[in-house]
């Protein structure tokens, strides 16, 4: 792999780094070091992750780190005192700081490999009511979450895939920045008699169309449900590296009960809408129709777990909190009933798995969730979702590995997705790597980011910015001090973890009520 950066460029596989013209050789740890703080970018390295990697957990002195980084930075142009390139946090770990382009393969967030990496562009309405954009966007996110099945495929996320078409970005621009390896596009015009869905894929780098194809049913929702299986049937035999069994696989994981109705089929498109964005307004909307929707679309798998998953928003994040309504209980109803009705259905496994967590029931949890991963262990939502838990619950390595995946497949993501590794540092002391973990990707609207930010910047002393977050975060959630403690109950964040984050609150000026729930 070959990576330029400020004045050099380096060659990792040839062990050599070229400076201002001048090309030197380096030493294979060297190279290795290099290589490992280069992929690992997005993220303060700690000195346990070289050891693991670059020295393969053998034992090695301070001094021999020391010197390895030492070297490092001589063959970038760094020193102790300036570190353009690679960052020292706190003595506790090292981060690779300089913009960076990889020559050749991958200016990537996606590792570069064998792998067949697909960007399932959102699908085009080609109706003029603005109504069937939904039935657009839900072909978008069942074809995707269709092909996610099988671990033969990664599929980036719907989030991601929703930014490159806003940004416009060509195939090969796809490839250098994500690692795509093939792009699908399809249309789809409804009439209340017809069905016409067209798709093709081709390969991101020669532009050479793999498949291209045109699906004509009838005007209901079980037609487009069948159009789907047909569309993951063709991707999975062309690209497929065991065609037959793919496709038979297929085949045998039909959904059984979907959405009867296109009012169900459009909200769910649409709760996925408001999944994306965190808008207040489409989450009391989606959930508000939903309800009456399901009274009569009573099999929806994917309309009861939509329907669960705008209930937990309500219970957990307090969006659009009903008083003297129960949204838990609601909540764990629908994800029942969901499951119940589709009982291959990843996503609703994953409502049933969260219902259970802050039920507090956490044997029944772990069932849960490794159903929903073996259902679906290349869905970024099920990933994140499910790592989430495990880093309430303290399970950091888990938390990590489940949201790291999450992030390889959805490069754009919300800022919650690093929150594993946020506590993880804070768990260890390591704030300041805790900070710029959040700081990724901000959400100044979310109450939680802005606890975070009062939390560590008070711990680093950066008193100034701990009280600005403190009082944004009031502002946003005023009764936060008296029911702090009930909050990280509720996600089964135990005492002791939970009292650095009150430590942290406390130094930022917050009068946390020691009261539970």
């Amino acid at each position: 792999m070959t990576f330029a950066f400020n004045d050099c460029e380096i060659d990792t596989e040839l062990f050599q780094i070229s400076r201002d013209g001048v090309r030197l050789s380096l030493t294979p740890q060297t190279a290795r070091l290099l290589d490992y703080l280069i992929r690992n970018r997005d993220r303060v390295v700690l000195k346990d992750d070289l050891v693991e990697h670059v020295w393969e957990g053998r034992a090695i002195t301070d001094a021999t780190l020391s010197t390895a980084i030492k070297e490092v930075r001589q063959a970038v142009g760094d020193s102790g005192r300036d570190q353009h390139t690679i960052r020292t946090v706190h003595g506790k770990g090292f981060r690779f700081v300089a913009e960076i382009t990889a020559r050749g393969t991958a200016k990537s967030h996606v590792r570069q490999s064998d792998r067949t990496i697909l960007a399932v562009l959102p699908f085009r309405s080609l109706n003029p009511e603005p109504k069937n954009d939904c039935v657009a966007e839900g072909l978008t996110e069942d074809t995707i979450t269709n092909l996610s099945r099988f671990r033969e495929f990664t599929l980036l996320s719907h989030r991601t895939t929703v930014q490159i078409a806003a940004d416009d970005m060509s195939n090969t621009e796809m490839n250098q920045t994500f690692g795509v390896s093939h792009v699908i596009e399809g249309s789809i015009r409804v009439s209340p008699q017809k069905l016409r869905v067209t798709v093709q894929v081709t390969e991101a780098i020669s532009g050479q169309l793999v498949a291209t194809e045109q699906f004509d049913r009838g005007g209901g929702t079980a037609d487009l449900f069948e159009i789907q299986e047909e569309i993951a049937r063709l991707i999975a035999g062309r690209l497929g590296s065991r065609h037959g069994l793919m496709a038979n696989q297929i085949s045998q994981t039909v959904p059984v009960r979907r959405a009867e109705s296109w009012d169900t089929y459009r909200l769910v498109a649409r709760f996925y809408e408001y999944y994306r964005s965190y808008d207040p307004d489409i989450h009391s909307e989606t959930r508000d129709h939903l309800q009456e929707a399901l009274t009569q679309d009573t099999q929806s798998a994917d309309g009861w777990a939509a329907y669960a998953m705008l209930l937990l928003e309500e219970y957990r994040y307090h969006i659009n909190q009903r008083p003297d309504v129960d949204a838990l209980a609601l909540a764990s109803d629908a994800a029942q009933r969901a499951v119940a009705s589709d009982s291959l259905n990843a996503f609703a496994q994953m409502t049933l798995a969260l219902t259970i967590f802050y039920q507090k029931d956490i044997a029944g949890f772990r069932v849960a969730a490794a159903r929903a991963l073996e259902l679906n262990s290349g869905h970024c939502d099920v990933l994140a979702e499910i790592g989430s838990c495990h880093l309430f619950l303290g399970e950091y390595k888990r938390a990590v590995e489940l949201l790291d995946r999450a992030i390889e497949l959805s490069p754009i993501h919300p800022g919650w997705y690093h929150y594993a590794r946020c506590w993880f540092y804070a768990d260890q002391g390591f704030f300041e790597a805790a900070v710029l973990e959040i700081e990724k990707v901000p959400m100044p609207e979310f109450f939680w980011y802005q606890a975070h930010l009062a939390w560590l910047h008070a711990e680093l002393g950066n008193m100034d910015k701990a009280r600005r977050a403190a009082d944004m975060m009031r502002a946003m959630f005023p009764q936060f001090e008296d029911v702090a403690v009930a909050e990280l109950e509720l996600t089964n964040i135990g005492a002791e973890r939970g009292a650095m984050a009150i430590r942290g609150w406390t130094k930022a000026g917050l009068d946390i009520k020691m009261t539970g729930s």
